[in-house]
């Protein structure tokens, strides 16, 4: 199988991860935002970058027999998004939900969205022109 070029799968992987993570984040960050005035709501917010920051600084290890332990870093696409309680050290009076923080996330995560969704139509878009056999 092709595994390099256009048929990479390696891309199309990590910006399918990227928009399901964007996605996550913003269901989250507009929950934070619908609960601004409920009384001892805590704000929550989506950890991934963290986690795969860690993944990355592990020591790669491969098992070699079938009763070894796994070691070492995993692949990136297997890192999970974990949804946390943030500690902002904010009170607004009724919670902790900053809603200046959680507007900017917001703004962060749609731009986010839109470049990862827009980065993946156009890998498929290649593709696509390479099956029908098209040039650019």
């Amino acid at each position: 199988m092709i595994k390099t070029g256009l048929f990479d799968q390696t891309h199309l992987s990590a910006l399918k991860k990227a928009v399901d993570v964007y996605a996550r984040r913003h269901q989250v960050t507009a929950r934070n935002i619908a609960n601004v005035q409920t009384p001892g709501y805590r704000a929550e917010k989506v950890e991934f970058e963290e986690l795969l920051d860690r993944n990355r600084m592990s020591i790669p290890g491969e098992v070699t027999q079938p009763g070894h332990i796994p070691i070492g870093a995993k692949d990136p696409m297997d890192v999970q998004e974990k949804v946390v309680e943030t500690e902002t050290g904010f009170d607004n009076g009724v919670n902790n939900v900053d809603i200046d923080d959680q507007m900017t996330t917001l703004a962060t995560t749609d731009l986010s969205y839109r470049m990862a969704t827009r980065l993946l139509s156009m890998r498929y878009n290649m593709l696509s022109s390479a099956i029908k056999g098209r040039t650019i």
